[in-house]
């Protein structure tokens, strides 16, 4: 088939870094893949946006990107493309109106990577969404709020979970990434994501706080994009205040994750409501007991205390509560990551998942 991945998206983020992943993959299963990008897009950049095969679109009107729209129905058509599948809410509008101009009228599939949290029943977005064959949701939670909310029968709608790689083999290069001042203390905490104040690292940052003062001796690495910059200034401060410069740093987005995971005792997700939340089940996969709020996609990887910890979505006293606790028995810590990467590498597979979804496209 001629498959068509459109993800127009200027970030790098796990949305897009899965697009690259998927474009990747369905070509080694004999597929002819096509990508469209943002021009000056972070995946632009990894990309070659000169290969025949991809076509690079400039800044739109997001609400009804006409010439953007035509450009693209134009490449579906000299193509042959048989199905497009888009991954960033901004494109639905754009993938839609191409698909009605276009001549092939290529099935149009939309991976939904984000909650729902408001309807699209409106007639501007019922016309959109007609052009839509499928809708692929990544968790029960968003499965629940794509019957809610959408303005398509249930059968166009399934859930398909994501999956991530097999662990890297081998030894990590811990001091190398990390450094030093984190490898001198025995038990070592994890933090990846966006550094803003929906992830919560200020609460890991309260939690660490009550754990030094008694004794603990742990270390923190929160990983992730400054997205915040206000944010990160008081963060910093917070450290500064509370003297633990030689306990807590930070680290700039790590494209591959799980080489560095197997160096932490426990990675922690405090994100106030998560839709999914991958960095978990990379986690889980690579060996790393987890920590995750018992809200959105969460409950539905980790089984407390039994492949891993919920705690209330803010709670600090139970963060570190579950941490201390974790702190103080290697063998429950050993326990949960054990039972976790189990749970993970039946449920998350990426070679599952791509046959999967090789299998819905095929069917649209």
């Amino acid at each position: 088939m001629n498959i068509l991945i459109l993800c127009t998206s200027a970030g790098l983020g796990g949305l897009e870094l899965y697009a690259e992943r998927e474009w990747n993959i369905l070509k080694q299963k004999g597929h002819k893949c096509f990508f469209v990008l943002g021009e000056g897009s972070k995946l632009s950049e990894r990309i070659d946006g000169k290969n025949e095969r991809n076509l690079i679109l400039g800044k739109r009107n997001n609400r009804f990107p006409l010439i953007s729209a035509r450009k693209l129905a134009n490449f579906i058509d000299k193509n042959n493309i048989d199905i497009v599948h888009m991954h960033w809410g901004k494109d639905l509008n754009l993938g839609s109106l191409a698909k009605r101009l276009s001549r092939n009228k290529p099935g149009l599939v939309y991976s939904r990577h984000m909650g729902i949290t408001r309807s699209k029943r409106d007639w501007l977005h019922r016309f959109f969404y007609n052009q839509v064959d499928k809708v692929l949701v990544i968790s029960k939670q968003v499965l629940k709020e794509a019957f809610t909310y959408l303005p398509l029968s249930k059968e166009k709608i399934s859930l398909l979970y994501l999956g991530v790689p097999d662990p890297v083999q081998g030894i990590p290069m811990c001091d190398n990434t990390l450094g030093l001042p984190f490898m001198k203390h025995n038990f070592r905490i994890g933090m990846f994501g966006r550094i803003e104040h929906g992830k919560g690292q200020h609460l890991l940052l309260k939690a660490m706080d009550e754990l030094v003062k008694d004794d603990c001796d742990m270390s923190a690495v929160i990983i992730g994009h400054v997205m915040d910059t206000e944010y990160f200034s008081k963060l910093q401060s917070t450290i500064k205040d509370s003297n633990l410069g030689d306990r807590i740093g930070f680290i700039d987005f790590i494209e591959q994750p799980m080489q560095v995971m197997p160096c932490f005792d426990v990675i922690v997700l405090l994100t106030y409501c998560e839709t999914f939340g991958l960095v978990l089940v990379e986690a889980m996969r690579a060996g790393v007991t987890v920590i995750g709020t018992d809200a959105g996609g969460v409950p539905e990887i980790i089984t407390n205390n039994e492949t891993g910890m919920l705690i209330p979505p803010g709670d600090i006293s139970a963060l570190v509560d579950n941490l201390r606790m974790l702190y103080q028995d290697a063998e429950l810590k050993n326990r949960l990551a054990q039972k976790g990467k189990s749970s993970a590498d039946k449920m998350f597979n990426e070679t599952e998942h791509f046959n999967q979804l090789n299998n819905v496209l095929m069917m649209v």
